[in-house]
């Protein structure tokens, strides 16, 4: 069963070279896994509360094994340093798909 991963992150402007070095790594990372970025969007006004990030991006990995492939792999552990100068902000978090629930409380009604 495939995974949806919401990756949350604010880019550092002052570090482009670490997130150069950041995306040189994790491109072929999601490549290997499966994994696609579906969208990826820009926070542009927050109505209540505070922005977590400036970007959102949606990414699909085709099972829970793949996201745990990426992110304990030694090549991600070893760009972790440059992820951390990259990024002001980052969220990584695998979001349920309620659709299915929703269905079924639709249907008691």
């Amino acid at each position: 069963m495939s995974v949806t991963v919401v990756a949350m992150v604010s880019m550092n402007d002052d570090e482009p070279l670490a997130l150069a070095e950041y995306f040189r790594v994790t491109g072929p990372l999601l490549e290997k896994a499966g994994a696609t970025i579906k969208k990826n969007f820009t926070i542009n006004e927050v109505v209540v509360g505070h922005r977590p990030a400036k970007t959102v991006f949606i990414v699909e990995y085709p099972n829970k094994a793949a996201v745990d492939m990426v992110f304990k792999s030694p090549e991600y552990q070893s760009v972790i340093p440059s992820r951390d100068l990259a990024f002001s902000e980052y969220s990584v978090t695998i979001a349920a798909d309620d659709s299915g629930v929703q269905a079924e409380v639709a249907a008691l009604d």
